[in-house]
């Protein structure tokens, strides 16, 4: 018997059930003391389990993409997830923790793990990595994370340390993951689009990668999706865009916030249509069928779990308060904001609530709002809040837009914007979970619909 490893599951499980006895949100406080006490307990609990290890990263689309793979697989396999979204090594041992006996039986076979940029290389010297999901690279919180070199530079130790017995899965766009190949022995698969005209408005992207990662000449674009996503090449070396196994064709973005698109893969079609608005959620669906592929899904299944899929609180949620029909898009850096923008531009009359935090969660540079397309927004009814509510005004007082409203207080200001029909909402992280946890009183409720 580990007793160490045994007093930490134990110490974590307490934790964990105060924590549910107080009602507090603290998801990765069990972990963060267990490891205090055992610092191997998520190396031990993978091993000693023989946890099959499905890991997605990237700056923009974890949470969903995560989710999607779970929905997908769950009918195959016996499967634990931070679904809670505390993506550190702590929230992977809180998740072990909860899923395990005091003696660190873990009852799955399969481990999903959403892990942060940063994090994602200790987490991977301490499980053993099967499938490695690598979304997107762009510029997020510059006062955590840095530049976009530095998190490449991590994830290239990363995909240099997997076995050739791994699989990678990498969006060929993007020329930050697409890079990535040349550095690992694992099998490797890659997603993509391949779409020459796309229905959405275009707006000014912002990009990250300009120049080619291998001799620095500036890329070519053939087409350019979104931000530097794309169809690239180099016209000094060889590298370029690597033609996708995985893609996305007839793409069809509709009012309602849907999208229909067409996914094939191995020579199979999948007509879809699914509940996830823009572009950059087409994304996710290629990387999670990419995954679905690995594990030999059925295509019904897959078609069946992509359609009926719901998307977590914020990243795309329908909820009533007051009578309004609220619709909330997680907003956290310029590149998915821009998206998130351009996705909504494409409605009329639009009555917008846009909450800027700067709490360490968000990320205390908030300089990102400046590279944002806010400027799509002209003739839209707009208020603002948060802790940096006075920034964003000024931000959209540049941007030819006057605000109606201006209140640091998100439950004050949540109550002026909802004296209307309808209502999109535009949060950063801690924001979002401000408004998850208002509940108000009466008929002061937030309505799943």
């Amino acid at each position: 018997m580990d007793l160490k490893l045994t007093l930490a599951i134990s110490t974590g499980k307490i934790i964990s059930f105060l924590n549910k006895l107080s009602g507090s949100g603290a998801t990765a406080a069990p972990g963060l003391y267990a490891l205090k006490i055992d610092p191997d307990l998520v190396k031990k609990l993978s091993s000693n389990n023989n946890l099959k290890s499905i890991v997605v990263s990237g700056t923009n689309g974890k949470t969903t993409t995560s989710r999607l793979i779970f929905e997908i697989i769950k009918s195959k396999q016996k499967i634990i997830h931070n679904r809670a979204g505390s993506n550190l090594l702590r929230g992977v041992a809180s998740t072990l923790i909860n899923n395990s006996s005091i003696l660190g039986k873990v009852n799955a076979d399969i481990a999903i793990w959403e892990a942060d940029e940063a994090a994602l290389l200790p987490i991977s010297k301490d499980i053993k990595i099967d499938t490695l999901v690598l979304l997107n690279l762009f510029r997020d919180q510059l006062d955590r994370y840095g530049e976009i070199d530095t998190t490449r530079k991590k994830w290239i130790e990363v995909v240099t340390n997997l076995p050739k017995t791994s699989m990678l899965i990498l969006n060929s766009d993007d020329p930050s993951t697409n890079y990535l190949a040349k550095f690992t022995k694992a099998k490797k698969i890659f997603f993509g689009v391949e779409a020459d005209k796309i229905n959405l408005p275009q707006i000014e992207n912002v990009a990250d990668v300009k120049y080619c990662i291998n001799c620095s000449a500036k890329l070519i674009y053939q087409t350019l999706y979104s931000a530097h996503l794309g169809k690239y090449s180099c016209p000094n070396c060889d590298f370029g865009r690597t033609t996708p196994k995985i893609k996305a064709t007839n793409l069809t973005f509709n009012h309602n916030f849907s999208t229909a698109a067409t996914i094939t893969f191995n020579d199979h079609q999948l007509t879809t249509d699914y509940n996830l608005p823009g572009l950059y959620n087409v994304y996710n669906v290629l990387a999670a069928t990419s995954v679905a592929t690995t594990y030999k899904v059925e295509d019904d299944q897959i078609k069946k779990a992509v359609n009926s899929f719901s998307a977590v609180f914020g990243r795309f949620q329908k909820a009533t308060l007051n009578g309004c029909q609220i619709t909330t898009f997680l907003i956290k850096n310029p590149a998915g904001a821009n998206e998130v923008i351009r996705t909504i531009a494409i409605r009329p009359n639009l009555n917008i609530l846009a909450i800027l935090n700067d709490n360490i969660a968000d990320g205390r540079d908030v300089s990102w709002i400046w590279d944002t397309n806010w400027e799509a927004f002209k003739g839209a009814q707009i208020n603002v809040s948060g802790t940096r509510a006075h920034d964003l005004a000024l931000r959209l007082k540049y941007a030819g837009i006057e605000t109606k409203n201006v209140d640091v207080d998100i439950k004050s200001a949540l109550a002026t914007s909802t004296n209307s029909k309808s209502l999109i909402i535009l949060p950063t992280y801690t924001a979002m979970l401000e408004l998850q946890n208002y509940q108000g009183g009466g008929e002061s409720k937030w309505h799943k619909q």
